[in-house]
């Protein structure tokens, strides 16, 4: 009886030393794979137009944003007055 019960507790720790190991192999998510946030909403992104930019010195592509005012796609020079178009 001792035998059995010793050759028992012998498969059920090889049986948990495998299954601890395949849990350690098994791929989890990083969070590296995500690409990064948007800096605008895909929404204040479909209302571009071109207006001039007082940082760039020339007409540059705007965008309005929900809350009010523009902002300069390539310098995010924020424009709150509304610009020249």
């Amino acid at each position: 009886m001792t035998v059995q019960i010793a050759v028992g507790i012998c498969c059920l720790m090889a049986s948990v030393a495998g299954v601890i190991a395949i849990a350690r192999m098994w791929p989890h998510p990083s969070g590296q794979h995500r690409a990064p946030h948007p800096l605008l909403r895909p929404a204040e992104a479909l209302d571009q137009f071109e207006a001039h930019c007082p940082a760039e010195d020339r007409p540059t592509l705007h965008i309005r944003l929900r809350l009010g005012g523009e902002l300069c796609t390539e310098c995010r020079n924020p424009d709150q007055a509304g610009g020249e178009r």
